[in-house]
């Protein structure tokens, strides 16, 4: 069994969020130091657009930054709601044996699917809304500079813990005490739900939280721990496995650390959707056999479903489609970006994506209302 390397501790922000109880959920990762930036950062303006979304702005690049220097930016659009919507963009993976990912982010929140309040058919279109741009490659979770060519210069900021740190305090700082979170998050964002899902309990100890991990269900290469550790070191992230669990990753899957998540938190539950045949996922960025990555799916989201039968549950469709809350890659790719036609064709929508009769939207609201919420096409 290979052995965890920790993460160095902030004194500063762990003595702010440090449990009263150590039997509160995830209070070894708090000790681990996973929360060492909630409480730390305060972005440096912000502003309201045309469209009445407060938009925030970090500018110190030593803080939340994007990879390549840029400013963080953090938008959230209040509808009077008492529950809250958070979204994680995605924008791929970037380590040193492959990078593919959106390195700066801007402002606002983009006319995506499970964030379109206009969207009759979106189950959380009068929720207030806190939008966190993916822009570290770093699947929200690292906290690493790298000089990659050895020449005495940062090429790669990995700021994601910092960066989805600082969004959840300015969402909290507008909604202090939502009754029910939806977090979610799509492709790196998807992934990125895996840490969130821990800093937003820390943050919101007595909200009801539910989770939609949008095609970034934690499938790394089956029985690869190197491959796993590598992307974990190289981020400086081993804050987010537990010490004393460490396999739970001898698979070579962060999959059943969502499983552990649904033991530590009663008040979680967690959905997951994904095709079988991900191209995305399982071509660019694992390399696998189309038949492997299948497989793999149908195991690990098996096992989390077989031990938390209520709360997680899990919609696969057939084909090699991306994620399903986007509906268009607009989030994160500008218009006249070559690639828009070909992501474009592999993003699904919420009325769109469809299995045994039921779209996402009509999921989501049965998960959301805990009405029927079974899982679909497994």
């Amino acid at each position: 069994m290979r052995a965890p390397r920790l993460a160095l501790l902030s004194l500063p922000g762990l003595l702010a969020c440090a449990p009263e109880d150590a039997s509160a959920p995830y209070a070894v990762l708090s000790e681990q130091g996973i929360d060492r930036y909630l409480g730390v950062y305060a972005p440096d303006s912000e502003d309201v657009d045309a469209e009445g979304i407060i938009n925030h702005v970090f500018t110190d690049p030593t803080g939340p930054a994007c990879m390549d220097g840029a400013p963080f930016y953090t938008a959230f659009r209040d509808q009077g709601s008492d529950d809250l919507v958070v979204f994680l963009q995605g924008g791929g993976l970037c380590y040193s044996e492959l990078c593919l990912a959106v390195s700066s982010a801007g402002p606002g929140i983009p006319p995506i699917d499970v964030l379109r309040p206009d969207l009759e058919t979106n189950p959380v279109r009068d929720w207030n809304m806190a939008y966190v741009p993916y822009c570290d490659g770093s699947l929200f979770s690292g906290d690493a500079e790298l000089d990659d060519d050895g020449d005495g210069s940062i090429d790669r900021i990995h700021h994601g813990l910092m960066n989805l740190s600082a969004a959840l305090d300015v969402a909290a700082r507008h909604h202090a005490a939502p009754e029910r979170i939806f977090l979610a998050g799509s492709s790196g964002g998807g992934y990125g739900t895996i840490a969130a899902s821990v800093l937003a309990r820390r943050t919101w100890p007595d909200a009801e939280l539910m989770v939609f991990n949008d095609a970034g269900v934690g499938l790394g290469r089956d029985g690869d721990l190197d491959f796993l550790w590598t992307i974990i070191d190289e981020f400086n992230a081993s804050a987010l496995i537990p010490a004393d669990e460490v396999q739970l990753l001898d698979g070579g899957h962060l999959t059943p650390l969502i499983g552990w998540q649904l033991e530590q938190d009663p008040n979680l539950r967690v959905a997951a959707y994904s095709s079988y045949g991900d191209y995305v996922i399982s071509q660019m960025y694992l390399q696998a056999p189309p038949e492997d990555f299948e497989d793999w799916l149908s195991v690990q989201l098996g096992a989390v479903n077989a031990a938390h039968p209520e709360r997680f549950q899990s919609f696969l469709i057939e084909g090699v489609g991306h994620t399903t809350l986007l509906g268009d890659p607009s989030g994160f790719l500008s218009g006249d970006s070559p690639l828009m036609s070909v992501v474009s064709a592999m993003l699904g929508g919420i009325d769109t994506t469809e299995a045994d009769g039921v779209t996402i939207a009509q999921w989501m609201a049965s998960m959301i209302d805990d009405d029927g919420w079974i899982s679909i096409g497994d």
